[in-house]
């Protein structure tokens, strides 16, 4: 688990496991009659698997049983997603899935046979974690109308880092060249693991990162701050105009991280999920301590209305990848 992960987990968590439990509405048959499974399609460490972390005990024990968290990462979540789509929808096998495991994925799926958009009942949202666009603080651009001036007066296209083909970073950063009437080259990674390496040698001029794990780089003076990819600006970084203020009025892209269940859950069941996790979510510390972190708490009025979030999500990514022409090989 990073530094990152180890601190908001642990500030979050006590005031959760402190508050007194509530009543739930009892459901036709006896649930949870085994330990809850809370997959997580990534490895252990990132915000994925923090709240998750976060979740589990408490849920556990508003509900009277155990929520167990279990990473299975690999594919860019598919292999966690299409094991959950395969499981029984009795609410014994949940999956906390982000932005790209659920919403890209869904976007560009292709022929599979079991998609998350389809496969997969939204029960709430958890969280939004705001992304900034990043140049090393050699570059002489300080703005994004600074990094477009460069771009258009170099002599060869500017470089940009993602985590890999289809990756929201891929998708965004290709957005943000085709709006701003500039032509870059794309540098595709293995992973965010390998972003601030390349990006702090100089290999690429600008990439899109999570501000909680960029902001070290920033306060130490080795990577700018271009633009918050966000329609408000944050906390943590005041003085870094949004995306909208700089021009670019699409490109608002949100790390969001939710909780599903298995297609058929009963929806009592689902009720029931969404209200004892919104509880937890709606503690005033844990929303404190989360907002410290540069990460929101957002549990959906409903699971209805996280539906919707969900669905326009995957329809934005949807016509962005045909828009560019993205597609996994």
């Amino acid at each position: 688990m990073t530094a990152i992960a180890r601190r908001l987990l642990g500030a979050a968590l006590i005031p959760a496991l402190a508050r007194p439990l509530l009543v739930r509405p009892a459901l036709a048959q006896a649930w949870p009659s085994r330990p809850v499974r809370l997959v997580v399609p990534l490895v252990p460490g990132g915000t994925t698997d923090l709240i998750a972390r976060l979740i589990a005990e408490p849920l556990g024990r508003a509900i009277g049983g155990n929520v167990v968290v279990e990473n299975r990462p690999g594919a860019n979540g598919w292999i966690a997603n299409e094991y959950v789509m395969r499981e029984r929808p009795d609410g014994h096998t949940l999956i906390v899935n982000n932005v790209s495991t659920h919403g890209i994925n869904s976007a560009m799926a292709g022929d599979r046979a079991l998609v998350p958009s389809r496969g997969l009942v939204p029960v709430t949202n958890l969280i939004e974690a705001a992304q900034v666009f990043l140049s090393p603080a050699e570059f002489p651009a300080a703005s994004l109308a600074e990094f477009v001036a460069r771009a258009r007066a170099a002599p060869s296209p500017l470089v940009y880092a993602s985590a890999g083909v289809g990756s929201y970073q891929h998708i965004d950063l290709e957005t943000f060249a085709s709006r701003a009437g500039i032509t870059l080259t794309h540098l595709p990674l293995r992973g965010a693991g390998e972003m601030v390496p390349v990006m702090l040698r100089g290999d690429a001029q600008i990439t899109e990162f999570n501000i909680a794990a960029a902001l070290p780089h920033i306060q130490a003076g080795r990577l700018r701050a271009l633009a918050v990819v966000s329609r408000e600006r944050v906390a943590v970084l005041p003085g870094v105009p949004t995306t909208i203020e700089a021009g670019f009025p699409d490109l608002v892209t949100t790390l969001w991280n939710g909780l599903f269940a298995p297609a058929g859950t009963p929806a009592p069941l689902v009720a029931t999920l969404h209200g004892e996790v919104t509880r937890i979510l709606r503690d005033q510390e844990v929303l404190a301590n989360l907002e410290r972190q540069a990460v929101r708490a957002t549990p959906s009025e409903s699971p209805a209305a996280f539906a919707d979030y969900v669905a326009a999500d995957v329809a934005r990514w949807t016509a962005l990848t045909r828009e560019f022409n993205i597609a996994l090989n």
